[in-house]
């Protein structure tokens, strides 16, 4: 069975947008017959454009010709080594000029329709394999993941129709996050394609950027966000303009910064609950609820080896690491990630539990917890990263401890200018180990002197 690349909407309505021009789906149809026909004849593309419009066409014409498009986690070059060294017929299609130079580069070309662009909408087999995923390198070297056609389209129709969305009424919507990324592939890639909302071709990082750009949407905006961002929205009131609802994702909300954003923003904040091997499978309100629930055709259930998630669209279960409470099959609450399970001196909490409550303290910027490895069989030991300009260590270990117990408050807690997250707002296990060792030779330079 063929899924269109479009979903039920008029081609003249407008799929993207910039601080100066627009773009309708009709001329996004005539972009992607141009471009497809000016691809190099091979299997994957590793589709490295910054622009969203960009990316959209790029994919959307690989798949015409029948091309994977491999979405890796990051820019890093070593990555991209691994990748050409997996998949050695593929080609980079980009619109940067700090490109690694690992592979064949294609640079996104000037694009003109032929005479007769035939503007019927694609529609492309539920089995065809469309991406290739990687997993974030949180917790170890990237895995691939295979995204076919008929899942990520069914998972965007689940999820539009979990934030209500319609084909038939113009919306738009304004996202911080990559293109690269499954939630960014998801929010501003494959609902803007079946739900037929404009999605802006930038990616805002600061809070003032977020404004200016949501305040040149042609209609009242969604804003999709990572926690990160929407935390720091909030401690600067940026004003911005009405939204339709606020979507956060790729790593935890907290439920203090939740509820803030829906009184200073006066919308819905949602959150998304995925992994890179399911999509996103479930959302909650933090004002309503601190439960999941599944959207409509995904069900859960408890597994050995965490949960299992089964989905109408799915090739096959699969099996979650995360440690949740199944409440019914489509509602769970969250504990946290077996990975993040810390036991010290006979007492279990988790990474999510003790992140959540270093971020809500106040004056705290960002914060994580590192797990440094335990050695001769000794218990784990704890380290703290925070970002919290003006405080003192002492001030931020003493709110701190009126919120955790005693065993789990960090060992050494570093005051840093700012965490090491990547463009999705993750923090990749490596990288925090390479701050703790920055910090550890700062320190030691220093009593040295």
């Amino acid at each position: 069975m063929n899924l269109p690349l479009l979903g039920k909407f008029s081609l003249d309505r407008t799929l993207a947008f910039d601080r100066v021009r627009s773009t309708t789906a009709a001329q996004f149809l005539a972009d992607v017959a141009a471009l497809a026909a000016q691809l190099p004849a091979r299997a994957h593309v590793l589709n490295d454009c910054a622009d969203r419009y960009h990316f959209m066409v790029g994919f959307a014409a690989a798949m015409k010709r029948n091309q994977v498009s491999l979405l890796p986690s990051s820019r890093v070059e070593h990555v991209w080594r691994q990748l050409v060294q997996d998949y050695p017929d593929s080609y980079v299609l980009t619109d940067q000029r700090d490109v690694p130079a690992v592979a064949e580069v294609m640079f996104f070309p000037p694009l003109e329709a032929g005479e007769s662009v035939d503007l019927a909408t694609p529609g492309f087999p539920e089995a065809q394999l469309a991406a290739v995923a990687f997993t974030s390198g949180s917790t170890g070297r990237p895995k691939p993941v295979l995204k076919y056609w008929g899942s990520v389209a069914r998972e965007a129709q689940a999820a539009g129709t979990r934030l209500t969305l319609d084909p038939g009424r113009a919306g738009a919507i304004v996202a911080t996050v990559p293109p690269q990324h499954m939630y960014g592939f998801l929010a501003s890639v494959l609902l803007p394609l079946q739900f037929g909302h404009a999605v802006t071709r930038e990616r805002p990082f600061y809070p003032e950027d977020v404004r200016i750009i949501a305040e040149s949407s042609p209609v009242k905006p969604a804003l999709v966000i990572t926690p990160v961002q929407l935390r720091a929205c909030v401690l600067e009131r940026t004003r911005l303009p009405p939204l339709s609802f606020v979507l956060s994702s790729a790593a935890p909300l907290p439920s203090a910064v939740a509820r803030e954003a829906e009184t200073l923003f006066e919308a819905p904040v949602l959150e998304f609950y995925g992994s890179t091997e399911t999509g996103a499978i479930a959302s909650r309100r933090h004002r309503d609820t601190d439960s999941w629930r599944t959207f409509d055709g995904v069900r859960v259930r408890s597994h050995t080896q965490g949960f299992l998630v089964e989905a109408d669209y799915f090739r096959e279960p699969v099996v979650l690491s995360d440690v949740v409470e199944i409440l019914n099959a489509r509602e769970f609450r969250l504990v946290g990630r077996d990975s993040d399970l810390v036991k010290i001196g006979g007492k279990r909490t988790s990474l999510l539990y003790l992140n959540q409550q270093l971020q809500e303290l106040p004056g705290v910027v960002d914060g994580a917890f590192l797990v440094e490895e335990a050695k001769d069989d000794r218990e784990p030991r704890l380290t703290a990263f925070v970002v919290a300009p003006g405080q003192s260590r002492d001030v931020v270990l003493a709110a701190l401890r009126t919120r955790i117990d005693e065993v789990f408050v960090p060992r050494r807690l570093w005051l840093v200018a700012s965490l090491p997250r990547n463009a999705a707002g993750k923090l990749p296990r490596e990288q925090m180990l390479k701050l703790l060792e920055t910090e550890l030779a700062r320190e030691a330079a220093s009593g040295n002197t």
